[in-house]
C-alpha cells in the first residue's frame, strides 16, 4: 500500500502533466484541422475533375469532424483548468485517490498518464464508479462490481 496523501507539489505536477497532456493533444487535434482545410481547397484557376471534388468534399467533411474534437479538447482543458486542485478531506472533484492499487484524478476524463512514476487515470463525476466514491474520505469502504474497495490515498 502506498503513502494516504500526496504532498501539494506532488500533485501539482499530476495535474501539470495532465494539462500538459491535454494541451499537446489539442494542438495535434488543430494541426489536423489545418491539414484537412488545405486539402480541402480546390484552386479555382486550374482545370480539375470529379475526383479532385470529391477528394475536396471528403477532406472538408474530415475538417468538421476534426473541428469537434478540436472543439471538444478545448472544453476539457477550459474544464481542467477551473477545477479546484486544492486539498480533499472527501472524494469530490479536484481530488486524487487511490483504491484497488490505482491512483485516479476526479473530475476529469483523461486515458492513463504517468507523473513521478505513478500512473493516473480520470474519474468523470458522470461515471458510476464516482457516483460510488463521492464523498468518502479516507479509509472508507465501499463495494465496486462485486470487491470491497477501500480509499487508501486521498489529496
Amino acid at each position: 500500500m502506498s503513502e494516504s496523501t500526496l504532498d501539494g507539489t506532488t500533485k501539482q505536477h499530476v495535474i501539470e502533466e495532465l494539462t500538459r497532456r491535454v494541451s499537446a493533444e489539442l494542438a495535434s487535434s488543430k494541426t489536423n484541422v489545418g491539414s484537412e482545410e488545405s486539402a480541402a481547397g480546390v484552386d479555382q484557376d486550374s482545370s480539375y475533375g470529379v475526383d479532385d471534388l470529391s477528394q475536396s468534399d471528403e477532406a472538408g467533411d474530415l475538417t468538421g469532424l476534426f473541428e469537434g474534437v478540436a472543439a471538444h479538447q478545448q472544453a476539457e482543458l477550459d474544464h481542467i483548468e477551473g477545477l479546484d486542485f486544492g486539498p480533499k478531506d472527501a472524494v469530490a472533484p479536484g481530488a486524487i485517490v487511490e483504491f484497488g492499487g490505482n491512483r485516479y484524478v476526479i473530475g476529469v476524463v483523461a486515458d492513463s498518464f504517468e507523473s513521478e512514476g505513478a500512473a493516473y487515470e480520470g474519474i468523470s463525476t458522470d461515471s458510476p464508479i464516482y457516483a460510488a466514491i463521492a464523498g468518502l474520505r479516507l479509509g472508507d469502504t465501499f463495494s465496486w462490481l462485486g470487491h470491497d474497495q477501500r480509499i487508501d490515498l486521498l489529496a
